[in-house]
């Protein structure tokens, strides 16, 4: 059966039209970003500064209670810590961010907390979004960090350059950071230190790390 050149021609548009759909509907959902980060970046400089602080108190009230041997028992809030991330950390000589990426937000609750970040990349820029559970392991000291989904905008995603840059920024930060065996990267343990210089030495195990609706509570023995 032959086919006329008119035939052909409009199964060849039709095709070509599916496939530029297709690419449209792939580029709305890597750009879009989910609302429950868009809210967080549309938050002021202004309204972050005093959260912000607050967990900068906390932080030198930690030292004073490692200094002292006092055991440590603190609620963190998603507003402090959102708050340190927008004023904070562009700068900061301690912590730095692989390049390309920016604007880190989390969202704390229970049992699942999501890590949010833009990634800028020289033909692309997309929200990526990280659900995680935190736990501590069974081994002193160490945090278990279980990765669920990715996705860029609304699309979910396994990009193997995504975790090359988080193991890289934890490496950078003297982070003891692993992917655990056998879990194909999606499981990392981190490893708090167990000892603490603050005028003197310090042993430090943390006994509770629970994750409530908005906040991180956190109880660590001091010896």
């Amino acid at each position: 059966m032959k086919m006329t050149w008119k035939k052909f021609f409009y199964i060849l548009l039709g095709v070509a039209v599916l496939v530029l759909l297709g690419f449209l509907y792939i580029l709305y959902l890597v750009n879009a970003v989910p609302r429950k980060y868009a809210q967080e970046l549309k938050i002021p400089p202004s309204v972050h500064q005093q959260p912000a602080q607050e967990l900068l108190d906390t932080v030198d009230d930690i030292k004073e209670n490692i200094r002292w041997g006092d055991d440590l028992n603190y609620e963190i809030t998603q507003q402090q810590i959102n708050g340190w991330l927008a004023t904070q950390l562009n700068g900061n000589p301690y912590v730095s961010l692989p390049d390309g990426i920016r604007n880190p937000r989390i969202l704390i609750d229970q049992p699942q907390q999501t890590l949010y970040f833009t990634l800028e990349r020289s033909r692309f820029t997309s929200a990526i979004s990280i659900q995680l559970t935190i736990k501590l392991a069974e081994q002193p000291n160490t945090i278990e960090i279980k990765l669920s989904s990715l996705h860029a905008g609304n699309l979910p995603i396994r990009i193997k350059r995504v975790f090359d840059e988080i193991e890289s920024a934890m490496a950078r930060s003297g982070v003891d950071f692993k992917w655990k065996p056998g879990t194909d990267r999606t499981v990392a343990i981190v490893r708090i230190p167990t000892v603490v210089r603050i005028k003197r030495e310090r042993e430090l195990d943390i006994t509770s790390l629970e994750f409530l609706k908005e906040k991180v509570r956190v109880q660590v023995a001091i010896d």
